[in-house]
């Protein structure tokens, strides 16, 4: 179930106020609940799910804030994973809830990174929580030439995404749709007096 704080205009959608558990910058927020199949054999959460919910977080982000590359995403573009990484801290259990959040520090050239913090949270929408686990991916723009896929400029939707959630864009190769030349990137305005979103899918 998607869930979309009722509160925030849907031509207003904008990530939660920066906090101190994201390092002052602004995030996005996916909720899970986890079940029997997101477990290991002893109890807890198989490894491998936390890296699945960084790409679940990922790709919500997207068709949030860039709908006209996600519905593309099949062409000749694509947002290649380069790196991927997680630190557990703590073990989760079968029922419990957990908030996936995730930040954009930086885009540079043809790549951007994300960094994602897992909280055990006891209600839908919960701020804070008790940080279980950290990760981090970077990503890469490509282009498909012939049958492979090159390094190249970001469209612009994906820029104004991570800007939203508080990447530095000044040096990030962009191309607007059709391949013309770019504008400068731009960089957010102040979160200050913004609406919540508060978006989810829980199981």
């Amino acid at each position: 179930m998607t869930r979309l704080n009722a509160t925030a205009p849907a031509a207003a959608r904008t990530p939660a106020k920066a906090g101190a558990q994201t390092a002052g910058q602004p995030w996005f927020t996916i909720e899970h609940v986890v079940t029997a199949g997101d477990t290991s054999a002893v109890g807890p959460v198989y490894y491998a799910r936390l890296i699945d919910w960084q790409g679940r977080c990922r790709e919500q982000a997207g068709i949030t804030y860039a709908p006209i590359f996600s519905s593309d995403i099949c062409g000749d573009y694509a947002m290649l994973t380069r790196s991927c990484s997680c630190e557990y801290s703590e073990e989760l259990w079968f029922g419990e809830r957990t908030a996936i959040r995730m930040t954009i520090p930086w885009v540079r050239m043809h790549l951007m990174k994300g960094v994602f913090r897992y909280y055990r949270i006891t209600q839908p929408g919960q701020q804070g929580g008790e940080l279980v686990a950290t990760g981090e991916q970077v990503w890469a723009s490509a282009h498909r030439v012939g049958d492979h896929y090159e390094p190249g400029p970001w469209p612009r939707e994906l820029v104004d995404c991570a800007a939203l959630l508080g990447a530095d864009v000044r040096r990030a190769q962009v191309t607007e749709h059709g391949n013309r030349p770019a504008r400068p990137p731009r960089q957010p305005a102040s979160d200050h007096g913004r609406p919540q979103l508060a978006l989810g899918a829980s199981s």
